[in-house]
């Protein structure tokens, strides 16, 4: 489980710079290679559609809420509390202890109400286990999180979560 969610502080990051070039022309001019389609080749063979299994989304077998539309929510939520426009108990219900806590600790700058978010994708793990990352915006500054939902008595639960 990961506790971390404070933002990852960029002044200790050295920056890295481009090489500029000396001369106006490369050293050894490049050639491009000729492509040519090859029309002799077959193509091995393909499993008919019906066969080939289709992905499925988390916890539609287990009859939990859609992970995405969860993830969304609860990451709103997330930025809230840490800005300050709610209330950290409300949240007390969907986060493992060990998070709520490290979440009660983590005070960033106050921002206007309004916070959306503006994009989420979820990767299924397996059925009962799901990952996300959603972008929130706010007024001030945008926020990304990627946290993951485990299912837990018929509703999801997060166990891991990275603010930045």
């Amino acid at each position: 489980m990961s506790t971390r969610i404070a933002p990852r502080s960029r002044i200790d990051e050295p920056r890295m710079r481009r090489a500029v070039p000396t001369g106006s022309r490369p050293a050894h001019p490049i050639q491009p290679a000729p492509f040519r389609w090859s029309r002799n080749e077959t193509l091995p063979h393909v499993d008919s559609p019906s066969r080939i299994p289709q992905p499925t989304r988390a916890g539609v077998s287990l009859g939990l809420p859609d992970a995405e539309q969860w993830a969304a929510t609860l990451a709103r939520a997330i930025v809230e509390v840490v800005t300050g426009a709610r209330q950290a108990p409300q949240l007390r219900r969907w986060l493992l202890p060990e998070l709520y806590g490290a979440l009660t600790a983590v005070h960033l700058s106050p921002c206007a109400r309004g916070t959306r978010p503006v994009h989420v994708r979820t990767c299924s793990i397996d059925a009962a286990t799901t990952e996300a990352a959603v972008i929130v915006s706010t007024a001030a500054r945008t926020y990304a999180l990627a946290l993951r939902l485990e299912a837990y008595r018929g509703r999801w639960m997060m166990t891991a979560l990275e603010l930045a």
